[in-house]
């Protein structure tokens, strides 16, 4: 794409600035993401996966979890002006000299997703100007739809004085999770030339949309601004790819005919099944017997279970993919699924998955809720990338070694503030001019802040978010 001229604002950047394979580490992106933040190893920050186990369940990350300040709060501190735009894990948005548009900030029935609370309406008119025109961002995607929101607040913000603007985009990555083979496909079986074609031409979109958005918001900051763009890792193949399905088993058993739905949900009396754990980009579901006395207004009496659980088993196997491979097995619930509710397990079978799951050759509405395979994968090999430009900027920079460690010191440096002694990295300073290094010795403190204690914070949107991360083969 780069040889292409299908990036030119990345491309810009580096030719009239310094470039650097960055040095990943880690596996979470809300983990690197933070690091590069902080300048702090994850044990010391906090964040240490996308999700934090409580009593209740799995909770997303999120910033009271963050134990150490973040840029944000360090440059609140000095008095810089600040704008924090989509950032990993910055929900519930945290007070700062400046505006937050946390990482949550289109749930619009989300508390605490934007701050200060008045910029709440500048933001819902970023969300309308990106549903007007959302220049090439797919507004069906809930990835892409955020991106295009933060692409408008980034812009929005560029030209309102702010020391700092630190934006986060998230769909190059969801994007590469899925769409990676179409960039080796010497790596996995073949596919028909026209698919293929397509599917590296939908990738390239999503990237030079991308490179759009950045070249908008770097047309909206002051002439003098100097500008980083990097990636927290790189990509390779996962091959062979790993099929994540959604399946609704309840949309199942309904069509099967042991399970009835109203209006109010389950219809109890003409109900002999139901799952327990569904749907979800799992392959295991729980599921239950409407049992007289446990169930309310249960029909099912104890003795009826084995025939029922052989009738069910039986019927499960008139399922299948439109393959022909079975889309169901059905197994006894282990000891731990029996406490979390589950009479017995029915899986799913993912070889073969498909966009319909069929019953009888006839596909059943509503069963199958979502499909992706992942053909692309990351790990702390992966390096990412690091591009720089700007009046203080050295041109053609020897940055061997840069990694995600050093981003904190170096942006801190860049604004003329000191590293702290108990960041991981160091401020690469042979990144900037020589005028910019005598007038900008480098400097130190002890700590920007003492560690806090992190808590969890959950919100109605939890579910939903665990449910993409699934999608990704995150969790």
């Amino acid at each position: 794409m780069w040889a292409r001229g299908l990036l030119p604002n990345l491309h810009a950047i580096a030719e009239r600035g310094s470039t650097a394979p960055l040095r990943s580490a880690y596996h979470a992106s809300p983990t690197i993401w933070t690091t590069i933040a902080t300048g702090r190893r994850p044990d010391e920050h906090g964040i240490t996966d996308f999700i934090v186990a409580t009593p209740s369940g799995d909770a997303p990350v999120s910033s009271s979890v963050r134990r150490v300040p973040a840029l944000w709060n360090m440059l609140s501190r000095v008095g810089k002006r600040v704008a924090v735009v989509g950032w990993w894990a910055s929900w519930p948005a945290e007070e700062v000299n400046g505006v937050v548009i946390s990482d949550r900030a289109t749930f619009s029935d989300l508390d605490r997703r934007v701050f200060p609370p008045a910029q709440q309406q500048a933001f819902d008119a970023d969300v309308a100007a990106a549903e007007r025109d959302p220049r090439g961002f797919d507004l069906h995607d809930l990835v892409e739809r955020h991106d295009a929101a933060t692409a408008r607040a980034a812009e929005r913000l560029a030209g309102e004085g702010f020391d700092a603007e630190l934006v986060y985009f998230r769909n190059p990555d969801a994007a590469s999770h899925v769409l990676w083979r179409y960039v080796e496909p010497a790596k996995f079986p073949p596919l028909p030339a026209a698919q293929e074609a397509a599917g590296r031409a939908h990738l390239e979109h999503i990237y030079s949309t991308i490179d759009a958005a950045i070249g908008s918001i770097l047309a909206a900051a002051p002439r003098d601004a100097n500008v980083v763009v990097l990636s927290d890792h790189g990509f390779r193949p996962q091959a062979p790819e790993k099929t994540r399905v959604m399946v609704d088993l309840d949309a199942v058993l309904v069509a099967l005919g042991y399970e009835a739905r109203g209006a109010a949900g389950i219809d109890w009396p003409h109900t002999r099944l139901y799952a327990y754990d569904s749907p979800d980009y799992i392959r295991r579901n729980l599921v239950r017997f409407a049992l007289a006395g446990r169930e309310p207004h249960g029909v099912v009496r104890p003795a009826e279970r084995p025939a029922l659980r052989a009738a069910i088993e039986r019927d499960l196997a008139r399922v299948r993919w439109p393959g022909g491979g079975p889309a169901f097995e059905v197994r006894d619930a282990l000891p731990r699924e029996q406490k979390e509710g589950g009479d017995f397990v029915v899986r799913v079978v993912v070889a073969g998955a498909d966009a319909a799951m069929l019953l009888d050759g006839k596909p059943i509405a509503g069963a199958v809720g979502g499909l992706s395979r992942l053909s692309g994968t990351h790990g702390p090999q992966e390096s990412g990338l690091f591009l720089a430009a700007g009046p203080d900027i050295a041109r053609g920079a020897t940055l061997d070694g840069i990694g995600v460690h050093d981003m904190a010191p170096t942006l801190l440096y860049a604004l003329g503030q000191p590293a702290a002694e108990d960041m991981a990295g160091k401020a690469w300073t042979a990144l900037f001019t020589a005028e910019f290094r005598a007038a900008h010795p480098p400097r130190t403190i002890r700590s920007w802040g003492p560690p806090r204690e992190g808590r969890v914070e959950s919100s109605q949107h939890d579910a939903e978010m665990l449910r993409q991360l699934r999608a990704l083969g995150y969790l």
